[in-house]
């Protein structure tokens, strides 16, 4: 687990390096409904860090907003960030420095003919070498270099909406799982309650043993959903807490309004916003980053001369001493750089098309979500105004009949798996709707909408109580 304190001055350090602006708007922020963008303005303000070092699972039940605070905080994909961006800022250091000199030495005549020994004849020379980069290479190194720290920061903000998209998928399905799970509790009770009318019905003669056998069965399947219900809930909670680095879930429940429906801008605004996703912006910075690599291979192309220069010291006098100096220059016979030139040149000239690429996919993915968004909620209306109370009002008469006698059995089942089948489409469209709503702020980032996150409620059309979560 990391430290609060370390991990935040890691993400202080990378928020100052970030171009991109959150519009601050003073409020409270409404969690489910645009929760991407919550976390942007946290981000913006640095108060992320301060709000996400105090929490801790601490057995409470959890909003959005912990949520995305322990994934930013504790997340191991985004710590790993920092160290990306220390290694971006060595390599700038490495662009700037300087060839070191070299130091030769020459030992000519060991033993010439004539001579006593071979100290008489020795020519000893030691020389100091120093290559001159030529064409501003150095300086290119660097603009690469730098543009390549920018990249590092770009690709930061990508994988930071991408766990913030995640943690509040992961925290929509909680909340949906939990609805799931009193939906099946209620399912159970509803059809547990036939029990007692069957099994009265088939002692006073008037209905068979199969009927009661039927309600048994139908009971019995209720509680096997109860079971595949809690199970998937806690598979979700798992997955949740997966996004901060946890192994297990502690807290033991989340909170949230899933039934609060944001309304649903034009396609057109949210297509105006779409730039703003780091996923585009940040190719005018890969863009910039391989000119910056062109220009390296360019100045690569250049000639660099050596100048080097040292004493020689004739025979063993050291009076006989004298200076050379010299220099080399390669001959661009064959290699002149031009293979990596043209495969940067490449490089450049596909970005527009890799760029329009990931914009198509954006729009694509935009228009996917907006469809989704769209038909939730006319789903949610149509299921929450008409449908939801025509099934509860339809249980509850076809059930008083059944015990006088003017309904079959097989009509209150019919009528109670209806029921049951239209409360889950609803949880679900519901989901389908914050889902579709979160990806939206992800691929937008747009600014948090100043709406109340009310308490969870779980009053559904046609039941007479609600309760608070």
């Amino acid at each position: 687990m990391f430290q609060s304190a370390k991990l935040c001055n890691g993400v202080s350090d990378l928020f100052e390096r970030v171009s991109i602006a959150s519009h601050v708007q003073s409020g409270r922020f409404r969690l489910i409904s645009s929760p991407i963008s919550f976390l942007l303005l946290l981000a913006s303000t640095h108060s992320v860090c301060a709000f996400g070092s105090q929490l801790q699972e601490s057995g409470e039940p959890i909003t959005l907003a912990h949520a995305l605070a322990l994934a930013l905080e504790r997340s191991p994909q985004l710590a790993a960030f920092s160290w990306d961006i220390r290694a971006a800022e060595a390599r700038i250091l490495q662009a700037k420095l300087v060839p070191n000199p070299e130091i030769s030495y020459d030992g000519e005549d060991f033993t010439r003919a004539g001579v006593r020994s071979a100290t008489e004849s020795m020519q000893n020379t030691l020389v100091l070498s120093q290559l001159i980069e030529l064409g501003g290479k150095r300086s290119s190194r660097v603009w690469e270099a730098q543009f390549d720290r920018r990249a590092a920061e770009w690709d930061y903000q990508v994988k930071r909406l991408e766990v913030l998209k995640s943690t509040t998928l992961a925290f929509i399905e909680v909340l949906s799982g939990q609805r799931k799970v009193l939906l099946a509790e209620e399912n159970v009770q509803l059809t547990e309650r036939g029990i007692p009318v069957t099994q009265k019905r088939v002692e006073a003669g008037k209905a068979s043993n199969v009927e009661l056998i039927r309600t048994n069965t139908e009971a019995a399947t209720a509680r096997i959903g109860l079971t595949e219900a809690r199970h998937d809930l806690e598979a979700a909670r798992a997955n949740l807490a997966a996004q901060w680095g946890a192994k297990k879930a502690t807290f033991p429940s989340v909170t949230g309004n899933l039934e609060q429906l944001r309304p649903i801008p034009s396609l057109e605004s949210l297509k105006a916003k779409l730039q703003a996703n780091p996923e585009l912006a940040k190719w005018t910075t890969e863009r910039q980053k391989r000119e910056a690599t062109l220009s390296v291979a360019r100045a690569e192309g250049h000639l660099d001369l050596t100048i080097n220069a040292g004493p020689r010291l004739l025979g063993a006098s050291r009076a006989d001493m004298t200076l050379v100096a010299g220099f080399s220059v390669p001959l661009p016979l064959w290699n002149r750089n031009q293979g990596k030139i043209a495969e940067a040149e490449a490089n450049v000239a596909k970005t527009s098309d890799e760029r329009a690429t990931a914009e198509a996919g954006a729009y694509a993915e935009l228009n996917e979500a907006y469809q989704t968004l769209g038909r939730a909620a006319e789903e949610v209306r149509i299921l929450r105004d008409t449908v939801l109370p025509g099934a509860k009002s339809a249980v509850d008469q076809i059930t008083e009949g059944y015990a006088t006698g003017r309904f079959s059995q097989l009509d209150v089942l019919d009528a109670q798996r209806s029921y049951i089948e239209t409360r889950t489409q609803y949880v679900r469209a519901l989901s389908d709707f914050q889902k579709a709503a979160a990806q939206i702020d992800a691929l937008t980032a747009g600014p948090a909408e100043l709406l109340p996150n009310g308490p969870v409620s779980t009053t559904y059309p046609g039941k007479g109580k609600s309760r608070g979560k």
